[in-house]
């Protein structure tokens, strides 16, 4: 079967999920505590910050993942769920005292109607708890946002508003929705195998990819804008990366094979573009006049390298990141 092109377009709604390699041994469980759950959504909260994305659902079982996403100004699923597949898979493996990859291949991505199908995919990932072989109670479930739903509380990334709007902002009214949905079988109307909707809502959204892929769109002069934006924070980050050593911003930026403060002023600068910017390793590795993406890569792992630079290191960044938040405000 030919694999799948992603969809990955600015204000449009995804259900994302992934398995892990292994079903069924114990080292390829994905979210063995309340811990690994928790992390997990560390991760999410921060990604979901650093590119944009609203979190409407979420649902950690022990062997997958459901996460209902929309995106807004930015078109980064895909660098989105791998910089968090990728964070999780180090902690787990730390953690658990395991290598390789965690989740099989690529993650899936459904692209959702949010008009009429934003409710059903929002209780099909509340339900998932109670269709497995050993059924729990969706609404007593800590892993899934199903409790926020019901109870409130919810964390500033989680938006339910939209989905509780369509109940009267009635907590207990969507309660009583998913309930309904454990007697009967629920299935999503999957279309063409990428989107949750009917055959006009398919062919709106490849009319939509046909618009934006044409030079001079709307959407085209959006990203010129963002691209900017996000350049400038990225020359105010190195401008007070350069200050803080005491060397010239372009020393920083352009110091090729560079070693000494110099080095290590481009390591740092290295870690806190990728911390701080939704840039892939290739955008940071041009920005920084290296030649490789394994370059980059290879820098920020110098970290782990030599620990005796690594609480040095901890403490610049705290130092560089506080006077640059200032610097945004």
């Amino acid at each position: 079967m030919a694999r799948l092109h992603r969809i990955d377009l600015p204000f449009c709604l995804y259900h994302v999920f992934s398995r892990t390699i292994g079903l069924l041994r114990l080292d390829d469980i994905a979210f063995q505590d309340s811990k690994d759950q928790n992390k997990f959504l560390e991760y999410l909260e921060r990604y979901s910050s650093l590119f944009a994305f609203h979190v409407h659902a979420w649902c950690l079982m022990t062997t997958h993942f459901h996460l209902l996403l929309e995106s807004t100004e930015q078109a980064a699923l895909s660098e989105f769920i791998r910089r968090l597949l990728t964070a999780y898979t180090i902690y787990f493996n730390r953690r658990h005292g395991r290598h390789g990859h965690l989740f099989q291949g690529r993650f899936k991505s459904l692209v959702v109607d949010k008009a009429t199908q934003l409710l059903a995919v929002s209780r099909y990932i509340h339900l998932n708890p109670a269709r497995t072989d050993r059924p729990v109670d969706p609404e007593t479930y800590r892993g899934s946002s199903l409790r926020y739903y019901l109870k409130g509380g919810e964390p500033p990334y989680l938006v339910t508003k939209e989905t509780l709007n369509w109940f009267g902002e009635d907590r207990m009214q969507y309660g009583k929705f998913v309930r309904e949905g454990m007697n009967e079988e629920t299935v999503l109307p999957i279309h063409a195998r990428i989107f949750v909707g009917d055959k006009s809502f398919g062919d709106r959204m490849k009319k939509r990819l046909t618009v934006l892929e044409k030079k001079g769109s709307q959407q085209e002069g959006a990203k010129r804008k963002r691209k900017e934006a996000e350049t400038q924070k990225a020359e105010n980050l190195i401008g007070l990366v350069a200050k803080y050593f005491g060397l010239h911003k372009e020393a920083v930026k352009s110091g090729v094979r560079s070693r000494g403060i110099t080095g290590l002023a481009r390591t740092l600068s290295m870690i806190l573009l990728r911390e701080n910017l939704p840039w892939t390793y290739r955008e940071i590795t041009s920005y920084m006049n290296l030649s490789y993406p394994s370059s980059v890569i290879r820098q920020i792992a110098k970290i782990k390298q030599k620990p005796e630079i690594k609480s040095h290191l901890r403490k610049i960044i705290k130092v560089s990141l506080a006077l640059f938040m200032h610097l945004q405000t």
